[in-house]
């Protein structure tokens, strides 16, 4: 009984702690608000336009911005690829 117990607890973890490393870290230069999205620069130059989750706020970023982006499934091989983030968390304003 007291194994189980701990595998539960052990498992109940913070949610921040389940993120792990991001998928993608880049400069935001530009904003769709039409499109729930935006499109940002990855270091190696390559774009990506990420949408957000349906409840997003994309008045809270702006050109710009250096993001981390967690991606939720896969990247569609367009050009821009495109992805849609589980998480976006600003890095510097």
């Amino acid at each position: 009984m007291l194994l189980v117990l701990s595998l539960i607890v052990g498992c109940n973890g913070d949610k921040d702690d389940m993120k792990g490393e991001f998928d993608i870290k880049g400069t935001i230069i530009e904003i769709d608000g039409k499109g729930n999205r935006i499109l940002v620069k990855k270091t190696n130059s390559e774009l990506i336009w990420i949408s957000l989750q349906e409840n997003g706020n994309i008045n809270k970023f702006d050109k710009g911005q250096v993001v981390a982006v967690w991606i939720d499934g896969l990247i569609a091989e367009s050009a821009p690829s495109q992805g849609k983030a589980s998480n976006i968390e600003i890095i510097t304003q």
